[in-house]
């Protein structure tokens, strides 16, 4: 019998499994009601479709992200500010994945979805416009060249987490490699 409880954390984190396993189009209240063990009737408590849901997890998952950075001021390096920004980059790579299917959610499919997603476009903006400002401040700072443009450097750093990892090296001596790649470049130093 299917449990008639449940807690939006759960169904999130379920969500965002399927989301990474199946994709958008393969996303459906079945599969989620199935894992969680509860009906589908359960689900439409909380979403009235797929789109509410995803525009709502990709939301709760860009405020777990923004949450990294509430106390970045106490950071006084803008170089170890950057490196801050990077980790948390890399500690939720799964959620950037999620991400990427905002342009497949319906935005229209109710103003439950149109709220969420002006949500997430105002929070990537957010999230951009601070991680350009540290780019900028390292660049001040004379630990970042000046003259590589520093969108070219967020979009490096966005885009680090798609790098699959060798399976010779640690996860953290990985990451260590990538971030120290984009400072030092790998040409060899004449």
């Amino acid at each position: 019998m299917a449990r008639q409880k449940l807690h939006i954390d759960e169904l999130y984190e379920v969500s965002g499994k399927i989301l990474v396993e199946k994709g958008y189009a393969g996303f459906h209240f079945k599969l989620v009601s199935d894992q969680l063990n509860v009906s589908r009737s359960t689900i439409y408590e909380y979403f009235s479709n797929k789109d509410e849901l995803i525009a709502s997890l990709m939301v709760h998952l860009m405020d777990t992200i923004m949450a990294e950075y509430k106390d970045m001021d106490e950071i006084a390096r803008p170089l170890a500010k950057l490196r801050n920004m990077y980790d948390s980059f890399m500690k939720y790579a799964d959620i950037h994945q999620i991400l990427l299917f905002a342009p497949f959610v319906n935005g229209a499919a109710s103003p439950n979805v149109e709220k969420a997603m002006t949500t997430l476009r105002q929070q990537h903006y957010i999230l951009n416009k601070l991680l350009t400002d540290v780019i900028e401040a390292c660049k001040e700072e004379g630990t970042i060249r000046r003259e590589i443009p520093s969108e070219l450097i967020a979009g490096l750093l966005f885009q680090s987490i798609q790098i699959p990892q060798s399976r010779k090296v640690a996860e953290e001596e990985w990451h260590n490699l990538i971030f120290q790649v984009m400072l030092d470049g790998y040409g060899v130093k004449m």
